[in-house]
């Protein structure tokens, strides 16, 4: 089948989906196009669409603006012969529906913390499939009438190569990648004399709760402890991190958009990812860190406990309700003692042996890639079949 893909294409979560969705149906043997929609013009990097690193791909349509009009739709699947379509938060229901009517399967997604009753209308004329990458959203969407398969979400093969060292020429053609379990062990730390933490902000936005685990970093006093708080783009939100890194020499900010593959690397470098979140729609930095046999702290609240298991690959701390999202599910703010009291249990390095072991687990079994493929595919065949 000819198929497409349409989605936001620079670096940042949304986008690294849909990419590596795209590499899915390749390894299914599709043929596949992507018609990317810059980013809406406002916020960092208004407009964003990349064209270098890893989103320099073949077949690549760009769209004039985030909203893509109905003709421009048109014209790209009449252009490219183009049988089904995946979305991923695509809110544009009357030209999906138009080209609904027209046969062209839709298949999308939506992230729980914005899709709302509001919308369910819209929704289904405008899809043949709305599927979940969570239990989360799957529960939710089922309360508002909606059935939604799940696929469940894995760690794509180009951690896995950083871990194996090909992480410098990383090519994302899903054929050059080997799928099924990969046990090689996490890579030792460089020093062990240090516990290396790392915060992955990306935009930093309001989700990311950098205060309180700066509150909670700064409580420690183990000398040992480093924590590297790491955000794409400069913006106020950084502040109180460069503020802290200067009250304590442990803490360093890193602000730059790295090239994918020498991002990874970094990535898998350090010992802990600490990535809790108010809400939460899929939480790559998650995987990544299964990916990398890291062991995670994150909040105790779904999506987020699908994909770290307390005791098993991290540390779940409880929070307290704080306003909600914008589709009314709650916002969760960390517990700082609890937040405390995970860094330093993670200081104890046969602990933390233990958890990066379980990560290791969790990626060859529950969370493997050829899971997702499989899901896609089904989607597909389900689209096909309905």
């Amino acid at each position: 089948m000819n198929v497409g893909v349409v989605t936001k294409w620079f670096n940042r979560g949304q986008p690294v989906v849909g990419r590596q969705t795209r590499s899915a149906l390749d390894s299914l043997g599709h043929e596949t196009l992507v018609l990317a929609r810059p980013k809406k013009e406002r916020g960092p990097r208004p407009g964003a669409l990349d064209r270098d690193d890893v989103w320099d791909q073949p077949g690549i349509t760009e769209g004039s603006a985030y909203d893509i009009p109905l003709d421009e739709y048109k014209a790209w699947v009449a252009g490219n012969g183009i049988d089904a379509i995946f979305c991923d938060q695509n809110y544009q229901f009357e030209e999906l529906a138009s080209l609904r009517r027209q046969g062209v399967k839709t298949i999308g997604r939506f992230v729980w913390e914005h899709f709302a009753a509001e919308h369910v209308e819209g929704a289904l004329a405008a899809f043949d499939i709305i599927f979940s990458f969570t239990r989360a959203e799957q529960e939710r969407y089922a309360e508002m009438g909606i059935d939604s398969p799940y696929v469940p979400w894995g760690c794509h093969p180009e951690l896995i190569a950083v871990l194996e060292g090909e992480g410098e020429g990383i090519e994302f053609a899903s054929s050059a990648y080997r799928s099924g379990p990969q046990t090689r062990p996490p890579s030792p730390s460089p020093s062990p004399d240090l516990v290396r933490f790392v915060f992955p902000g990306g935009f930093l936005g309001h989700r990311k709760p950098l205060e309180p685990v700066l509150e909670a970093f700064g409580a420690t006093s183990d000398r040992r402890f480093r924590l590297v708080v790491k955000a794409q783009v400069e913006r106020k939100q950084v502040r109180p991190a460069q503020e802290a890194a200067r009250r304590d020499s442990r803490i360093e900010v890193r602000v730059g958009d790295q090239p994918t593959a020498e991002h990874l690397r970094e990535l898998a470098g350090f010992d802990v990812c600490v990535a809790p979140a108010r809400w939460e729609g899929l939480g790559l930095p998650l995987y990544e860190a299964i990916a990398f046999g890291q062991p995670a702290i994150t909040n105790g609240a779904p999506p987020m406990d699908e994909a770290i298991h307390d005791g098993v690959n991290g540390v779940l701390v409880s929070g307290h309700e704080e306003g909600t999202a914008k589709s009314g599910i709650p916002a969760i703010e960390p517990d700082v003692g609890e937040l405390t009291a995970a860094i330093e249990r993670l200081g104890d390095d046969s602990y933390r042996a233990e958890l990066a072991a379980g990560a290791v687990r969790v990626r060859d079994t529950e969370r493997r890639w050829d899971e997702t493929v499989k899901g896609i595919g089904g989607l597909l065949e389900l689209a096909e079949s309905g």
